[in-house]
């Protein structure tokens, strides 16, 4: 996570990472994890399955919290 927020930071992100941002994105590997796909090889319906499940867990976990 470090080294993408650092390759952000020098290629013009305008601000760095938020910890929600971190938090999400940590989450949303775990998505991936779980599910057996490789985010560099996942099909186009692979990687939407991925970013719904991983937005309405990760916000429904936050609400609820």
């Amino acid at each position: 996570l470090e080294e993408i927020e650092a390759h952000g930071a020098e290629n013009g992100w305008v601000a760095p990472m938020t910890e929600e941002d971190r938090a999400f994105f940590a989450y949303f590997r775990s998505v991936f994890k779980r599910y057996n796909i490789s985010p560099s090889k996942a099909t186009r319906p692979e990687y939407d399955f991925v970013t719904r499940v991983a937005e309405s867990e990760f916000y429904l976990q936050k609400a609820n919290v």
